[in-house]
């Protein structure tokens, strides 16, 4: 007789459980089959009370397995171990197969009497897509003499934390769970901590803005400790609360913008304030970590860092995140500062938000002495190429030379370079000199518009662009005053 025992917390059973149970009377053959919610879990906590999950399970799995309440009646911890004496007792002849995950075969070292687990049951491991390793099967089997067999199931990122947290942003999650299940969760309104701060959230935020604190929350709940769950939650919850005031709204909850604070960090230190005066959070930490959870700040607190990282690397953004995911939660919160500034330096050349300076030379001297040093040596590059491109202009007769520095203002360029020709055919030649002089020195162009009129010729040497114009169409577009009213301007100097 073949008896199979499937174990867990369940909180809540999902379409991934209910796949592994059938999988396991197929595929094995079973007699029958023992669904067991954990009462006591020694490795984690449960969300729900037990006899709330006790009543899911009857729901997802009556109708082809045994759900059996020995461990919700049991005192004291739920131990594998102690759930196989059981059923040991009860069959003393059959063959018990233990089914469980992949990531539990992993870690069955660390389980409480893992050798004589593997002596009372056979190991019955879903292996989703195949994943198992090699390697871990050969440790189970040389440390505790396991003797294990698998349970081939479609591989599948569906987790009981998502499920959960769906019910808790009011998402659909039917999809994910039986509907026995799903409507067993919606009359007994589960999982609705926080329920009333998401549904208020909700409103002030564009769909997918909201979805992206789905995943921030989803995110953050994963860095962090059980102590810490709360304050994380909420935290990331209202991280992006004020991602769509306007100036107008400052006023109403006493905010006042620095000068020097760009404003794509206004809705951090504002959200704090929302945070205060519509959601009534007076925690400290939980605001601070709204506040810095663009900037970062030095000597920032484990929540402020949980908070942006998580917003860095929740599942849904567009860029990848595998790097930003390795090691400690400090390891990663460094990782993800760095990238954020080069990033930053990226699209807003030098309007760095000052904080987020401060925060890198706090936690990354090294590195931030050697992005000064690249950034001088890149200044100095472009400097340099727009000295050559001058020279070469002034040598065919191009008139009214100018350097417009707009590296601080835009991400188009360092330096624009303007110059004139008199008639159409000098533009065109003063064009051809500069491209074929700059391609002998190893310098091509990236893009170039406008030769086939030759009125306005515009060519892309990265950091510089350099513009020749007809002299009359110069006058029409004003691109030299176009740029902080021409205060960064400076006429060509030969000598």
């Amino acid at each position: 007789m073949k008896i199979g025992i499937f174990g867990g917390t369940f909180d809540p059973p999902h379409n991934s459980h209910l796949l592994m149970a059938r999988e396991a009377v197929r595929q094995l053959g079973l007699d029958k089959l023992y669904v067991l919610p954990c009462g006591d879990p020694p490795h984690k906590s449960c969300f729900l009370d037990k006899e709330e999950r006790l009543a899911m399970c009857r729901a997802a799995f009556g109708d082809f397995a045994e759900v059996d309440d020995y461990e919700i009646r049991k005192s004291g911890k739920s131990y594998t171990v102690e759930t196989l004496r059981h059923y040991r007792e009860l069959y003393p002849d059959a063959e018990l197969y233990l089914v469980i995950g992949g990531d539990s075969l992993l870690n069955f070292a660390t389980w409480y009497q893992p050798r004589e687990i593997a002596g009372l049951a056979v190991l019955a491991v879903a292996d989703r897509g195949k994943q198992t390793s090699v390697a871990t099967v050969r440790r189970a089997v040389k440390l505790f003499g396991a003797k294990i067999t698998f349970i081939n199931v479609d591989p599948t990122s569906l987790s009981s934390t998502e499920i959960r947290l769906r019910y808790r942003f009011d998402l659909d999650a039917s999809q994910f769970v039986p509907t026995a299940v799903d409507e067993y969760v919606r009359r007994r309104g589960l999982y609705a901590e926080y329920r009333s701060m998401a549904e208020k959230l909700r409103a002030m935020l564009r769909e997918e803005r909201y979805l992206h604190t789905f995943y921030v929350v989803k995110r953050g709940l994963e860095l962090c400790n059980d102590d810490e769950w709360d304050k994380t939650y909420v935290a990331c919850l209202l991280h992006d609360c004020a991602k769509y005031l306007t100036e107008s709204d400052y006023a109403r909850y006493g905010f006042q913008r620095p000068d020097d604070m760009p404003e794509s960090v206004v809705h951090s230190f504002l959200g704090a304030e929302v945070a205060k005066r519509d959601f009534g959070v007076t925690d400290t930490d939980v605001l601070n970590a709204i506040a810095y959870h663009t900037t970062g700040r030095p000597a920032m607190s484990r929540l402020e860092k949980i908070v942006y990282v998580a917003d860095k690397t929740e599942d849904s953004r567009p860029y990848p995140l595998s790097h930003l995911k390795r090691g400690s939660l400090d390891e990663q919160f460094v990782a993800c500062l760095k990238e954020a500034y080069e990033v930053c330096l990226q699209r807003h050349c030098d309007s760095v938000c000052p904080l987020s300076e401060q925060t890198l030379r706090y936690y990354c001297a090294d590195y931030m002495q050697k992005q000064t040093e690249l950034n001088m040596t890149n200044k100095k590059d472009s400097e340099q190429i727009v000295q050559q491109i001058c020279k070469i202009l002034a040598d065919k007769q191009a008139a009214d030379i100018k350097i417009v520095e707009i590296r601080s203002m835009s991400d188009i360029a360092d330096y624009f370079v303007i110059c004139s020709g008199r008639s159409i055919p000098q533009v065109k030649a003063i064009f051809d000199n500069l491209e074929e002089q700059m391609e002998k020195a190893g310098k091509f162009a990236l893009r170039k518009e406008g030769y086939s009129e030759g009125r306005w010729i515009a060519v892309d040497y990265g950091d510089v662009i350099v513009h020749v114009f007809h002299k009359d169409t110069r006058e029409v577009y004003g691109l030299d005053n176009l740029w902080n009213n021409g205060s960064n301007v400076t006429l060509y100097n030969p000598d």
